[in-house]
């Protein structure tokens, strides 16, 4: 049984580990390239899951194929919202 709350309490606390480490703590990103840093982590993540679940759809449930799908969303917002932050500060906004 997945225990969800457990799971996502788990992935908060490395999430924070990994902003205070990765972004908040580093001397060469500012707040924008940190913003557009975490954009990239989550497309990352979402490249991840979006293979998982095809993984899972051809070892016999095609229906993991459902959850693939929302992953490709995750994966296609996050590279959407970084090449709007790009542009943004592109413009000096």
């Amino acid at each position: 049984m997945l225990d969800r709350d457990g799971l996502e309490g788990r992935a908060a606390r490395i999430v924070n580990e990994l902003l205070d480490r990765l972004v908040e703590g580093a001397e060469d990103v500012d707040f924008r390239g940190g913003t557009f840093l975490l954009t990239s982590m989550a497309a990352e993540i979402g490249q991840h899951v979006h293979r998982r679940c095809i993984e899972l759809a051809r070892e016999g449930n095609g229906s993991w194929e459902l959850a693939a799908s929302d992953a490709d969303s995750l994966l296609t917002g996050a590279w959407r919202c970084g090449e709007t932050i790009v542009q943004l500060t592109e413009r000096g906004l």
